[in-house]
């Protein structure tokens, strides 16, 4: 039979579980079907003020970091605004393999008159406006 403590400390186990699980489905928003590219983006950045590894461990099956390609082809494409990304501020996959070896995360800030990528920021970086929208292959079957 276990204790009362024991007890106790199982029940917030689960419900820091439960936690954890409302924030991932919370915390994700709506997505866009950008038929040009075959995936769907989701319009609004989240996870802000988190890691690059922390964003990589809430990945849904079939999600991924956008690549700073498909974010720059968006950024000049018809969807840009419902994207906001003419004043973004955003993690996307490291193009750049030695900065990958070296630990380093990528980022990609934009503004009306301006884009950059930096390949070079640490791992452990993080900010309260830094943020991060993720990808998927088209899900088969859903209505846009």
């Amino acid at each position: 039979m276990k204790s009362t403590p024991q007890k106790i400390e199982e029940t917030e186990k689960k419900l820091k579980g439960l936690k954890d699980q409302l924030k991932k489905e919370t915390d994700k928003t709506e997505w866009l079907y950008i038929s040009e590219l075959k995936i769907e983006v989701q319009t609004k950045i989240h996870h802000k003020d988190k890691t690059y590894a922390e964003c990589e461990k809430d990945l849904s099956k079939g999600e991924s970091i956008p690549t700073y390609e498909q974010i720059q082809w968006l950024r000049n494409s018809k969807y840009r605004n419902q994207l906001n990304l003419l004043d973004t501020w955003e993690f996307v996959q490291n193009p750049d393999d030695i900065s990958k070896k070296n630990n380093y995360v990528a980022g990609f800030c934009a503004g009306s008159d301006y884009a950059n990528l930096d390949c070079d920021w640490d791992a452990d970086y993080s900010d309260s406006a830094l943020g991060v929208r993720f990808v998927r292959k088209k899900i088969s079957g859903k209505s846009r």
